[in-house]
């Protein structure tokens, strides 16, 4: 009882800020704008809906035709009902669809959103089990936490050009989802959004998108091609792949290669850990740093080429990294690299240092890292301060 009356609670409101429509719960004194990022009182954005509604002649004269299967306050949907029905369509003048409104109805197989719907909230369709069709009306704009999570019959997805957010968790083990287009106006793949998604094949990442957030795509075991609309900068900051982060492509092991664009600045810890199949790597040149393990378990990678100076970092946590926190850990067959800080980074390499050693102690040369060594009597590598021990 306490869950469903905690749910009923929203309805309408507009942020006074940024002119955003959101569904706000009316207990609440304050919330946060999940467009403009900034704090708003409630009862004000309530007001400030009611007030645009009042002046607008549309909005006044669309109908609720919905039967008593919707549960709706004020153009919000808290709650539909129709258990048998495997076929809904969402009543025209609905605004919002509430936070888990249909959640865990599994009888449901085919969704319609008409226009007018702007935002799709938190758990709205999760866990609807045999959901595999999904209509989406031109005018939404936000799909929140959760909205799609464990829906694992959905297999295709078209999203309109008016999705401006896509929050976290939105897809996460959509396990039959084979096709998705990300909105063109994007500018963040949130933390797990398509994490588990083990049919998904191809995605294709728009110009605006500049972070993808952890474990994004991680566990996508059939992903085989990842497109950068946007390759090059060319002096437009607005548009262009800065970060990749944490394990967002974590066991991706069907992705045989992938091209990194000249905008993106940031590889995160584990990005790319565990991608089985692919052979050869080029980091541009506009990468300034790549953490602990980003390829590491790359067990076919066989080329990496450094375009720039790129920074590797070791990670400063010990009990998480482990003694070696190669970058290309657990690399076998790594023994093509090009790379103007080899010696600096020599650990990065487990596998290159190792095929190098014979030719580096012929050469009087550290056997770890090819670096001189310093000292007469006690010799020690200038590069990474190993004793000479041949």
């Amino acid at each position: 009882m306490s869950e469903r009356r905690r749910i009923i609670m929203y309805v309408q409101g507009k942020c006074y800020k940024c002119g955003g429509f959101l569904a706000v719960d009316e207990t609440q004194d304050a919330s946060v704008c999940p467009f403009c990022g900034k704090a708003f009182i409630v009862e004000k954005a309530i007001r400030s809906f009611n007030d645009n509604a009042a002046n607008d002649i549309d909005m006044t004269k669309a109908p609720y035709t919905y039967d008593s299967d919707f549960v709706v306050e004020r153009s919000v949907l808290v709650r539909y009902n129709g258990y048998t029905k495997k076929e809904v369509r969402i009543p025209d003048g609905i605004s919002v669809i509430g936070e888990a409104a249909f959640q865990g109805m599994n009888n449901i197989e085919t969704v319609f959103i008409p226009k007018g719907v702007e935002v799709i909230s938190g758990g709205a369709f999760s866990g609807c089990k045999n959901l595999h069709t999904i209509h989406i009306s031109e005018g939404v704009e936000t799909i929140d936490i959760d909205a799609f999570n464990g829906c694992i019959s959905l297999k295709d997805i078209k999203f309109p050009d008016s999705i401006l957010n896509m929050e976290a968790s939105a897809f996460t083990g959509c396990t039959s989802l084979e096709s998705v287009n990300i909105p063109k106006n994007i500018e963040l793949l949130p933390w797990r959004i398509f994490e588990g998604c083990t049919s998904l094949k191809f995605i294709s990442i728009p110009k605006k998108v500049k972070t993808i957030e952890d474990f994004a795509f991680a566990e996508c075991t059939s992903l085989e091609s990842v497109n950068f609309e946007c390759m090059h900068s060319d002096g437009d900051t607005a548009t262009g792949i800065k970060r990749i982060g944490m394990n967002a492509f974590k066991n991706c092991t069907a992705l045989s290669g992938i091209n990194l664009p000249d905008t993106l600045e940031y590889i995160g810890n584990q990005a790319f850990r565990g991608c089985s199949k692919m052979k050869k790597i080029s980091i541009p040149q506009s990468v300034k740093a790549i953490y602990p393990f980003a390829f590491a378990d790359c067990s076919s990678l066989e080329q990496v080429t450094f375009a720039g100076d790129t920074e590797l970092y070791k990670g400063s946590n010990p009990y998480k990294y482990g003694k070696n926190p190669a970058t290309f850990f657990n690399c076998p067959k790594l023994l093509n690299v090009s790379y103007s800080k080899i010696q600096k980074h020599y650990w990065a390499f487990p596998a290159y240092c190792k095929s190098q050693e014979p030719i580096n102690m012929e050469n009087g040369r550290c056997r770890y890292c090819g670096g001189e060594f310093k000292g007469i009597i006690e010799k020690v590598c200038s590069v990474c301060k190993a004793h000479k021990d041949y």
